[in-house]
């Protein structure tokens, strides 16, 4: 008679699979997609996983991770108070520009002046009436020329880049509201309705206020500083075809000391091309 060991008296023998079973059955867990393996995997490979278990038409085992709610979805009984207090400040600041600007067409002195015109508008408006006034015309590549007024008696070089700045945003927003004007009767929108008195949203300092960014029949807007934008651009005189030292006297220099008279022409020419690599600090 032959041993017989616990081993092959086992009640489990007769069920045991093959090795070569076995080793299928761990290679199909193996290639199976779960969410515990995604969360081991890189984001590209993670992304890569999911793509083609989607065109495999294949099911993701497991649990799937919650996310995190964003705390500031959820609508607390505060944020939706404050929610509601800008929804009137925006109806009351709607309100108000179309009533300011039915009052200055009513007026004949003052249906020329814009109803959301600046302070630094305002202030030349008020210059050019006591005679005091400096303008400066200002031509863009492409774009219309800026009329910039000055209401100081000897402006410097600082308080033109700033109304440059001041002015060309402005001009900017009123010919997106313009547009946005013209496109609300294709859509069958009433003028008196809720959406044509709402603010235009305008990117705070756009590469189209210095020169024409309108490629493939409509505008790209690179958003960027105006900081960055005195640094690659400066002035440029027309009348006498020099460029603007704006560096001079650490931009105190008046606009006379630059040669700048009234009624100038500037006009913006990249300042590498008139100062080699030398940028404003």
């Amino acid at each position: 008679m032959g041993r017989h060991t616990n081993r092959d008296r086992s009640p489990f023998r007769g069920s045991q699979m093959e090795p070569s079973i076995r080793k299928e059955k761990r290679t199909e867990r193996r290639n199976v997609l779960t969410y515990k393996k995604l969360r081991k995997m890189p984001l590209n490979l993670r992304k890569q996983a999911v793509r083609e278990a989607r065109n495999r038409n294949e099911p993701i085992l497991g649990k799937k991770k919650k996310r995190k709610m964003n705390p500031r979805v959820v609508k607390t009984a505060r944020r939706l108070r404050n929610d509601f207090d800008r929804a009137e400040h925006k109806a009351m600041l709607a309100s108000t520009s179309e009533e300011l600007r039915r009052i200055l067409q009513d007026v004949e002195t003052l249906s020329d002046i814009p109803h959301d015109i600046t302070n630094t508008e305002l202030r030349g408006e008020i210059a050019i009436a006591e005679g005091r006034a400096t303008t400066i015309y200002v031509q863009r590549d492409g774009l219309s020329t800026l009329t910039v007024v000055l209401p100081q008696h000897e402006p410097t070089i600082a308080p033109l880049k700033r109304a440059i700045a001041l002015i060309s945003r402005a001009q900017h927003k009123r010919s997106q509201r313009e547009r946005c004007e013209k496109r609300l009767p294709r859509r069958g929108i009433a003028d008196d309705s809720d959406e044509r008195r709402q603010p235009v949203a305008v990117a705070s300092s756009t590469g189209e206020l210095v020169h024409s960014a309108q490629r493939n029949g409509h505008d790209h807007r690179a958003f960027v500083s105006w900081r960055f934008l005195w640094r690659c651009f400066g002035l440029l005189n027309v009348d006498t075809n020099q460029p603007i030292d704006d560096q001079r006297c650490s931009g105190r220099a008046t606009l006379k000391e630059l040669g700048i008279e009234n009624a100038a022409t500037l006009k913006f020419v990249h300042r590498v091309k008139y100062f080699g690599r030398q940028r404003q600090s």
